[in-house]
């Protein structure tokens, strides 16, 4: 690489900064800039000054050297050019911190483009989700709509079960023998409770089966009307206050204990499973069923109410 002689120091240089005033070529801090400073410049090089011509003010030189320069140079002058020395860094970091706050000015507005583009992008993911939650809220309420009006359809499905049951009574604790006689077995408990059954009261006599395997199948028997029902029940009831029931009292084997209650439905024996227990909770003292009814009452002294689902549990205080 050739060199060349500084025109300020007249030192030997291979790089330096070129005045487009004076046309000298220039050691980069003898001319007041750094290096990296010099090549940020770009296209303005071409019209850069080396500090001592601006400020001097001169614009345009002979291509003669600084060294034929008229002698001697005047006190001023030589001040000025120390001053100027002096001054060269601060030129150099100007021209730096130009460049610096150009490309800060270049930063901040590809951040702010990039920070824009992003909460755009969240902004409309935002809103997708906000109509998919709109939309979830839709649904949900239309499944509340639909399990509420399920929830009545099975309500006032068991209802009508139930309705259909108020002739049954369902007797529990006989065991089931080959070829029985269910209104054999019925007849002897009718007389049993005081209460004779004949065939004319009867529509029908059948054997159920149990929720559980293992347990006997009761016996449901269909009376022609309620009210020979009812008295059945309560006839039952009487009896088994004062001695209980059992197989051996009725002529039949074993001494399994008998019980005659309402043919209840499947939800309705739940329901009185549950509000025998919430009863020993809470102790209240008795929990019967009439009617085909759940009713419930704390003491002798308390009022009576009727349990006809769950909530109503909630009553039991």
């Amino acid at each position: 690489m050739s060199s060349h002689k500084c025109g300020a120091c007249d030192e030997a240089m291979s790089e330096g900064a070129h005045c487009t005033a004076c046309k000298q070529t220039l050691h980069f801090h003898c001319a007041g800039i750094t290096e990296a400073g010099h090549r940020r410049l770009g296209d303005r090089k071409l019209t850069w000054r080396c500090s001592q011509c601006k400020l001097s003010g001169i614009t345009q030189l002979t291509s003669s050297p600084r060294a034929s320069r008229p002698e001697p140079e005047t006190e001023i002058a030589s001040e000025i050019r120390a001053l100027s020395t002096k001054l060269a860094p601060l030129e150099g970091l100007k021209e730096e911190i130009m460049t610096l706050k150009s490309e800060f000015a270049d930063l901040r507005s590809s951040l702010t483009k990039e920070f824009n583009d992003t909460v755009k992008e969240f902004s409309v993911k935002l809103n997708k989700m906000e109509q998919r939650i709109g939309h979830m809220e839709k649904v949900q309420d239309q499944v509340d709509r639909l399990q509420s009006r399920m929830d009545n359809l099975e309500e006032e499905s068991d209802k009508k079960d139930q309705w259909s049951r108020m002739n049954n009574t369902e007797i529990k604790g006989i065991p089931q023998a080959k070829n029985e006689n269910l209104f054999e077995i019925v007849s002897k408990l009718g007389e049993k409770i005081n209460y004779k059954i004949t065939k004319q009261q009867i529509n029908f006599i059948t054997r159920v089966p149990s929720l559980q395997n293992d347990h006997l199948k009761p016996i449901v028997v269909n009376f022609c009307n309620r009210y020979v029902k009812e008295n059945f029940v309560a006839a039952a009831r009487l009896e088994s206050k004062t001695s209980p029931l059992s197989t051996a009292k009725i002529g039949l084997q074993g001494n399994h204990k008998i019980y005659v209650n309402d043919h209840l439905t499947l939800k309705n024996k739940t329901l009185l499973s549950k509000t025998k227990k919430a009863a020993a909770e809470k102790n209240f003292q008795y929990v019967w069923v009439k009617y085909a009814k759940i009713h419930v009452r704390k003491t002798d002294t308390s009022p009576v109410f009727i349990v006809n689902s769950e909530r109503d549990m909630a009553k039991m205080v």
